[in-house]
């Protein structure tokens, strides 16, 4: 399966940190939370952990995010998105020390929930000076069980290449899966290829581009639904 554009994963994400004359090793888990039918009073939990062999000194805080039309995450840290953030969560603590080897536990607790959907961003970053790495877990929140409604543009086919884009017109993030019909000169169906679009926001659009074989002249795009 070809994914022209990367998925949001879950996970564990690590990272190396220079402090000093030492390595912290730091880890947050997990780094994307995706609800349906969330409820004012739910929480959350992200496991922050230091593997290191230096204390560490963590700030927490919160935003928004979006995505632009390549499906890239953009934050979104403006006065009114923080504010709308830190309006509808709340976080039980908004400085965490770590000793070394030490784990501990951050609680998001959501206190509203008079949207259809929410974007919204931790962000947590060692106050240690020169360590200008930060994580970010993504929160993506739903209040309602309603699907993804997606759809697609037509294609442009610019010789070896496939662009077109996916719409999503409903209440909830969704992923487009479709299959390629490839036709090569006589017309006749070469090949068929799976395609995904990677995590399209609700009310978003990304482009997707797919490279294709010097001998297709003609492609049809398949729809195999409308999102999940």
């Amino acid at each position: 399966m070809i994914r022209a554009v990367g998925r949001l994963v879950f996970g564990m994400v690590v990272f190396l940190l220079a402090c000093g004359t030492s390595e912290a090793t730091v880890s947050v888990s997990p780094v994307i939370v995706e609800a349906a039918r969330v409820q004012a009073g739910q929480s959350f939990e992200i496991a922050c952990e230091n593997w290191g062999e230096q204390d560490l000194d963590l700030q927490l805080s919160l935003a928004l995010f979006d995505q632009d039309e390549r499906g890239r995450v953009v934050f979104l840290e403006d006065v009114e998105a923080v504010r709308r953030a830190k309006e509808v969560l709340n976080l039980d603590r908004e400085v965490l020390f770590l000793e070394t080897q030490a784990k501990s536990i951050v609680r998001v607790e959501l206190t509203q929930d008079d949207f259809d959907h929410l974007y919204a961003v931790l962000f947590v970053k060692p106050k240690q000076g020169g360590v200008p790495t930060r994580f970010a877990v993504l929160f993506l929140l739903s209040t309602s069980e309603s699907q993804a409604n997606l759809s697609v543009s037509s294609g442009v086919q610019e010789g070896e290449a496939l662009a077109f884009t996916v719409h999503n017109k409903g209440l909830r993030h969704g992923l487009w899966e479709g299959e390629l019909h490839l036709f090569d000169a006589s017309d006749q169906l070469g090949e068929r290829r799976k395609v995904t679009s990677g995590v399209v926001l609700a009310g978003r659009s990304r482009g997707v581009q797919v490279s294709l074989p010097h001998w297709v002249q003609r492609v049809e795009i398949i729809s195999d639904h409308w999102g999940q």
